[in-house]
């Protein structure tokens, strides 16, 4: 059994919590699919920034349902960090840490979501289900 991953933004935790029955998308959510791929955004921040992860602290709870599924808060810092990078560095890393175009594709799309959230003044949050 696998752990599916999306993250995903919206303007408030209420509004996050639609997407514990079925996720973010069919909440309607803007949404990047990390299934099998990225579990701790702030390890990836502090990676793509050089800062230490320690800077970024953990995802907080937003809602569950005690069973399989549960949304959670990213830190304001993480996104924060995570919208700054710019492509250069998002080449940088993906030719360093030898990343496959799946995966590259990806970062590019969490690094776009963040810098969304940013913009508009939401929170990022993960989605998680069993």
């Amino acid at each position: 059994m696998g752990v599916l991953v999306d993250y995903f933004t919206a303007d408030s935790d209420e509004s996050a919590g639609r997407a514990l029955t079925g996720g973010p998308g069919y909440a309607k959510l803007p949404y990047v699919d990390c299934k099998g791929w990225l579990d701790e955004p702030g390890d990836l921040a502090a990676e793509l920034s050089g800062r230490d992860v320690s800077e970024f602290g953990d995802c907080g709870n937003v809602v569950d349902d005690g069973e399989v599924s549960g949304v959670e808060r990213v830190t304001p810092e993480t996104v924060a960090a995570l919208a700054a990078v710019d492509d250069a560095r998002l080449r940088e890393y993906a030719d360093d840490e030898l990343l496959t175009e799946y995966e590259v594709e990806r970062v590019t799309a969490l690094r776009d979501l963040a810098r969304e959230a940013v913009r508009l003044g939401h929170g990022m949050y993960r989605w998680t289900c069993v």
